[in-house]
């Protein structure tokens, strides 16, 4: 894993160029503190921080072609470089190293910006084609690796991060008002805009061309939710076997320690199993515990820990130890994104990295199961929903929603969040597909967020970001689980999973791989009918047989539990004070020209009161505040 950046300015010369990259990767070390290097002209310079995992002595980037007219950097990792390496051998390419990134370069000159479509791995790539004065930019097709652009009048400037990017325009760090709204929505801005309003995330699964002072960008890979139904069920799970197989052994290639990110659910226990049977003995694990009974699933995962006996490490943490913290690690978490992120889990997964990155350079995780498997919770809504929607329109969409809001009303303080949450069942169940999904997705209503702000802003959803492509899928006449797969992997995982555990590892120099990733998997995975994953209210099915021989019972009958924090029971008690601090007093994190004082202190005294559960709303609030002071109020600042 590393972080890359790199610039086109034809009006700077070599050594201005070489300042100004130098420093873009400088503001990177995190990702990689072992190594660094550049390739820079008269106008062009790409650079590289390294994390050095495969070839460490040997593989430092820039990595050229045999006539040294091609360059390249990678941030990632490619998973299938020994055949690609051997097939372009018999091509006539000569190799210089053991690196896997410099199969790149000669891949480019064999199938140009068709190269990304013979990889398998996560990956970032900034290469530059001298010849045909050409750089090219390419991001893995789920997105793991990030990416991120600027462009303004003749030049150019990308880096694996943002702040790679402010560090050579600090004046970039302009806030797009148009993102708020989804970020208030959602917790997350969809790609590819950014909180910014000059910069943009280079999509997954696309690739960008930046030559004649002209950028092109082209998709060059999209999943398929389209059902096969030709295959027998012991062919299915025999097949998902093989493959979660060998995509857990390709991501066990290491030069440096390496381990997995064991929670004790099935997924990530499944990991553990395959990289038992692959023969990576003895396997350190890594886990968090908390002194909340309801949020610690460290006991399950000691359970797997014995099954398969691993060097087992768990990082206990304390509430008071937390919320003492709380005021720093959220400035960390913010410097991290280089923007506002509204999921509360980056909190546990940053310091689960820490623990991680403390003893291995390479961890395995069991993201995107619950995606490909239908985990979630709301694949068994899904199937609510179906019945619900049947329903006369009186009762379902009127009586029922009315009822169970009247209940909520009635209730005690503090006693009506699952009434609450009840009533949200109901209305959502009575939308279309689209709209449910979405508003299942939603953090916050668009009436509240009208109300926060003090000046409107439109609330229509952008043409050009990735939910319109969602929408569309989610409209069609696929089944209702394949359709959620879908925009599951296209948004949930995408916009926000995968880009809380690179943030959160990397700001820890830690690469995490995911087996579950793997392209030929989600393919599979997709094509799979929706009867084998969602069993009757059974969720994973098809996973839980696959894997049944493998682990505890325990392990495989576990139901899913959420990666979370009790924020609700916080901003109530021990971080009351900070949340009056960021968000009530004068002048405050929150930009008044922005946002209603009155009516965000009215909504936080309303939580506290117990009179409705708006924590994820203040957490989002608290990172827009902190994001705001560190980077728009002091945008003069390096970051």
């Amino acid at each position: 894993m590393c972080g890359i950046a790199g610039l086109i300015d034809p009006s700077l010369s070599e050594a201005q160029v070489t300042d100004r990259v130098r420093g873009a990767v400088d503001a990177l070390v995190h990702r990689g503190p072992d190594d660094q290097g550049t390739f820079c002209e008269e106008g062009v310079g790409i650079g590289i921080r390294r994390l050095s995992i495969i070839d460490v002595e040997g593989g430092h980037q820039p990595i050229a072609n045999e006539a040294e007219t091609v360059h390249v950097v990678c941030n990632g990792e490619i998973y299938n470089y020994l055949d690609l390496r051997k097939e372009l051998e018999t091509r006539g390419h000569v190799f210089k190293t053991r690196s896997d990134v410099e199969v790149i370069v000669h891949l480019y000159e064999e199938y140009g910006t068709s190269c990304v479509d013979h990889l398998v791995g996560m990956f970032g790539i900034a290469l530059w084609d001298s010849v045909n004065r050409r750089l090219f930019l390419g991001r893995d097709r789920l997105g793991k690796k990030p990416l991120y652009y600027a462009e303004r009048s003749d030049t150019l400037v990308f880096g694996s991060e943002i702040k790679a990017i402010l560090e050579v325009y600090p004046d970039l760090a302009e806030p797009d008002r148009d993102s708020l709204i989804p970020y208030l929505r959602y917790g997350l801005i969809p790609e590819p805009h950014t909180i910014y309003r000059g910069i943009r995330n280079l999509p997954a699964g696309h690739w960008m061309v930046y030559e004649g002072r002209r950028s092109r960008i082209q998709e060059y890979w999209r999943p398929d939710p389209t059902e096969d139904t030709d295959r027998s069920y012991d062919d299915w799970k025999g097949e998902l076997d093989a493959l979660l197989l060998e995509s857990v052994r390709s991501r066990l290639m290491s030069e440096v320690p390496l381990g997995v990110f064991l929670s004790g659910g099935i997924d990530s226990s499944a990991v553990v199993a395959y990289a038992h049977q692959a023969g990576l003995h003895p396997l350190k694990t890594f886990t968090i515990g908390f002194d909340r009974g309801e949020w610690d699933e460290s006991g399950d995962a000691e359970t797997v820990a014995r099954h398969f006996g691993t060097e087992h490490h768990v990082l206990r943490v304390a509430q008071t130890e937390l919320e003492a913290s709380m005021a720093d690690t959220l400035v960390a978490l913010v410097r991290g994104f280089d923007e506002p992120f509204g999921d509360s889990s980056a909190l546990p997964t940053y310091h689960v990295s820490r623990l991680a990155g403390e003893h291995v350079r390479v961890i395995l995780g069991g993201d995107g199961g619950d995606e490909l498997f239908a985990g979630y919770s709301s694949y068994r809504g899904i199937r609510f929903a179906e019945s619900y929607r049947q329903l006369p329109a009186w009762l379902g969409q009127g009586l029922l929603p009315s009822a169970a809001g009247a209940v909520a009303s009635a209730l005690p303080r503090g006693r009506r969040y699952a009434a609450q949450r009840v009533q949200k069942v109901f209305a959502d169940s009575g939308m279309a597909f689209a709209d449910m999904y979405f508003s299942k997705q939603a953090l916050c209503s668009d009436d509240l967020i009208s109300g926060l702000l003090s000046t409107p802003i439109g609330h229509e959803e952008r043409p050009d970001t990735s939910i319109s492509g969602i929408r569309q899928v989610l409209s069609s006449e696929a089944p209702a689980v394949n359709k959620a797969t879908y925009a599951d992997i296209r948004f949930r995982l995408l916009e926000d999973m995968l880009v809380k555990v690179d943030r959160m590892s990397m700001a820890h120099s830690l690469e995490v791989r995911s087996p579950f990733l793997d392209h030929r998997l989600v393919e599979f995975a997709l094509a799979i009918p929706p009867a084998l994953k969602l069993r009757g209210w059974e969720t994973k099915a098809i996973l839980r047989d696959t894997v049944r021989g493998y682990l505890p019972r325990s392990t495989v009958q576990k139901k899913k539990q959420g990666f979370g924090v009790p924020l609700r029971e916080w901003f109530k008690t021990g971080l009351h004070e900070m949340v009056g601090d960021y968000l009530e007093s004068e002048p405050g994190g929150l930009p008044a020209d922005t946002f209603d004082r009155k009516a965000v202190r009215q909504l936080v005294a309303r939580h506290q009161k117990g009179e409705a559960d708006y924590s994820q709303v203040i957490w989002m609030l608290l990172n827009y505040a902190t994001w705001h002071d560190l980077y728009v109020s002091r945008s003069s600042a390096r970051f």
